[in-house]
């Protein structure tokens, strides 16, 4: 199955050399979760404040993914 995956701000390096506007197309085995995509992107689960699949927040990275599902996934946010 493929899914898009986006990336915002400082986990936007973490893409394939190349990834246009932090978006990136990925092809996973059927059964495939939301905290394995962290891992196959060598996201530590710490630096994933907010994931998002199609829009709908997935709070324990255990989500099923679909084919064609868009995950986005933002790190944590400081400032003042």
């Amino acid at each position: 199955m493929k899914i898009e995956l986006r990336l915002f701000a400082s986990l936007r390096k973490q893409l394939p050399p190349g990834s246009p506007r932090g978006r990136c197309e990925l092809e996973l085995p059927a059964g495939t979760t939301t905290g394995e995509v962290l891992a196959r992107m060598h996201i530590e689960r710490a630096s994933a404040q907010m994931v998002l699949v199609n829009g709908d927040h997935d709070r324990d990275f255990d989500r099923v993914l679909n084919d064609g599902d868009v995950v986005s996934i933002f790190p944590p946010v400081a400032g003042g």
